[in-house]
């Protein structure tokens, strides 16, 4: 008898527990919340941001030179103004060419001027930086897409004249890229960069 009365109040102990702890909490039981599925948001725009990684050998070797660019494609397709916003404005030149084959056109860069469809050497136009610019760790320049960027094909005047890049894409970094050889030709010469 004595046992049951043991085990009763025990029991007992225990529901007064309980309900105690119910009580403390709000008196009820929560629910726990009904879960959907999620699903990752797609961007509506990609936002691809070029940091200098690595100086351009002509920066390194001659301190003379920073980065000329003739052309910059996303996808096969040229960027247009309205794409490309520049964050360090070349001070060597904006758009140039070499003389008596082609002038800019308007207020274009020279990296999305609407030069001729294969350019030769003569008329190919480009944008270029000094040395004392595009220094590592510069943003350079933003292109702003609607959709997701595959690869981007930029044409710089000669190889010494291409940057190592740090790629972000909306403020992620997708590609980190070496700078290029201390070399005249191929002029110019296209350095593609695939976007994973």
């Amino acid at each position: 008898m004595a046992q049951i009365a043991m085990i009763a109040g025990l029991g007992m102990m225990c529901l007064s527990s309980s309900i105690g702890a119910a009580l403390m909490m709000g008196g009820e039981e929560e629910t726990p919340a009904p879960t959907t599925p999620t699903t990752p948001i797609t961007p509506t725009e990609y936002v691809y941001e070029f940091i200098v990684k690595e100086e351009t050998e002509r920066q390194r070797t001659h301190n003379d030179w920073g980065l000329h660019i003739t052309n910059i494609e996303a996808d096969g397709v040229r960027v247009t103004s309205e794409q490309l916003e520049i964050n360090q404005e070349p001070v060597h030149s904006k758009c140039n060419s070499k003389a008596g084959e082609y002038d800019c056109e308007g207020d274009n860069y020279g990296m999305n001027d609407p030069e001729p469809v294969d350019a030769s050497y003569k008329a190919a136009t480009w944008s270029g930086w000094k040395e004392d610019q595009a220094k590592v760790g510069d943003k350079v320049f933003t292109i702003t897409m609607p959709s997701k960027v595959s690869k981007f094909t930029i044409d710089y005047f000669r190889p010494k004249y291409v940057p190592g890049w740090t790629i972000k894409e909306n403020g992620t970094v997708v590609l980190s890229t070496s700078k290029g050889a201390n070399e005249n030709t191929p002029a110019p010469i296209a350095v593609e960069y695939e976007i994973p």
